[in-house]
């Protein structure tokens, strides 16, 4: 039985084995959109510093958030893309298996593409902005004052649009606003689940254009070399009758 470098067929793993291996990918994959979340948060907040100009603050920051976003998308686009590659290719050593082909050392089926997975990685991206908000909701000036740093800190693009509404942070300490900060958490959800299904359908697509065209040239090839035996034997026929006459 083939096996991968570290001496073990993954398609041998049982469910709970699986089922980690599966949480060790989506967390690896959650990690450089949410960099680029706490990037972007950071320009957030320097663009929040502008005074007197509330409208150029807005727009600036409304850019910063796109541009995590923008990023998130193209990150959820690309593993999408390399996800339905795998699962093509376990597709493959499942039907050797069925066959009585021992096949599947190399293969990582944790990796294959679930459309639920790019919305498991979105939620796993806003795991800080739930976690922050919800302890600057407890009672207590420390537990709070602790979440609320962290959530400005690490997780600005949740917190700083929803300042916007309640009048800034200057305006006072509001329980309220940093509960409703946990709705953009579904800015990270909805961005990954959609762009890596997009990124899964448009490597199906393509694979399917690639199969099309190889069916085609194959059906050119036999047409080919059935038309050249035809040829043969006409000659063959037209040969017959002038060694009858000798």
């Amino acid at each position: 039985m083939a096996k991968n470098k570290l001496g073990e067929n993954r398609m041998n793993d049982t469910k709970a084995r699986r089922f980690w291996r599966i949480q060790g990918e989506c967390w690896r994959r959650m990690i450089t959109p949410y960099i680029m979340y706490l990037f972007t948060s950071m320009l957030l907040l320097a663009t929040q510093a502008i005074e007197n100009v509330d409208w150029l603050r807005y727009f600036l920051g409304t850019l910063c958030i796109l541009l995590g976003a923008s990023s998130n998308a193209y990150l959820a686009y690309k593993t999408g893309i390399s996800h339905y590659d795998v699962f093509l290719t376990g597709c493959i050593h499942r039907r050797n298996r069925e066959q009585g082909i021992m096949s599947g050392g190399d293969h990582h089926p944790e990796r294959e593409y679930a459309p639920w997975k790019g919305f498991y990685i979105g939620f796993l991206i806003g795991i800080p902005v739930i976690v922050f908000a919800g302890l600057s909701c407890i009672p207590g000036a420390f537990i709070n004052g602790f979440g609320r740093f962290f959530l400005i800190m690490f997780a600005g693009f949740a917190i700083v649009p929803v300042s916007w509404i309640f009048g800034g942070f200057s305006a006072g300490v509001s329980s309220g606003m940093y509960a409703c900060s946990m709705l953009f958490v579904l800015l990270p959800v909805i961005v990954t689940g959609v762009f890596y299904i997009i990124g899964a359908h448009v490597e199906k697509k393509r694979k399917k254009v690639i199969e099309e065209r190889m069916s085609a040239v194959r059906e050119a090839t036999n047409e080919k070399e059935e038309s050249h035996g035809q040829t043969e034997e006409e000659k063959r026929e037209t040969l017959q009758p002038e060694e009858k006459k000798k």
